[in-house]
């Protein structure tokens, strides 16, 4: 016997989303670092060297010496004529004191040696120049350096970052809608049962 039954088919609710991601931009811009460099200061100072130029010697090679070293050197040179003359006359002394010695004659040889033709010397003038007689020195001094150094000097500027931000959407809609179909089968009943 086939009894009555009632079928139902149901179609399920789909649900869609349309989706947007969000979009998020970040910059970040450079700092400015505004650095300075403040130049160092050198202050050079060179002193004069000292020049010194001494022509007295010279002045003294061609006779043009001053009134106090010409009396300086007159007296030195009397000084040594007189310490000849003493040292002239002892030695003559202490000759003549040998003339008791045969074989000398000491006044004779005396005689001669004072002669002119003994004294045959060659004289120089005072006045020649020997050498140039200039003497010059130069004393140079050492620079005098000071260094004045003034550092550097950073004011950073420093930037926010620049964030732009668009959120995304979520958007639902529905795919599929829910539907129920009811049927039913077997409302003829078979009598043979």
């Amino acid at each position: 016997m086939q009894l009555p039954q009632i079928r139902m088919q149901q179609t399920p609710a789909l649900l869609g989303l349309r989706i947007n991601k969000p979009v998020q931009e970040i910059q970040q811009p450079r700092a400015e670092l505004n650095l300075k460099q403040e130049p160092a200061i050198m202050d050079i100072k060179q002193p004069k060297g000292e020049l010194t130029i001494d022509s007295s010697e010279a002045q003294e090679n061609i006779d043009l010496r001053g009134p106090l070293r010409r009396s300086r050197d007159n007296a030195e040179y009397g000084y040594k004529m007189v310490m000849e003359a003493i040292e002239f006359k002892s030695q003559s002394g202490d000759r003549l004191a040998a003339i008791e010695n045969k074989g000398s004659n000491p006044i004779a040889d005396i005689a001669f040696e004072e002669s002119a033709i003994y004294q045959s010397n060659e004289i120089i003038a005072a006045g020649s120049i020997v050498g140039d007689g200039i003497e010059i020195r130069f004393e140079a001094r050492k620079p005098e350096i000071n260094v004045q150094v003034r550092g550097k000097s950073m004011d950073p500027v420093i930037h926010k970052p620049i964030h732009n931000y668009t959120p995304g959407k979520v958007e639902g809609y529905i795919r599929q809608w829910n539907r129920l179909s009811i049927d039913y089968v077997g409302l003829h009943v078979d009598q043979s049962l």
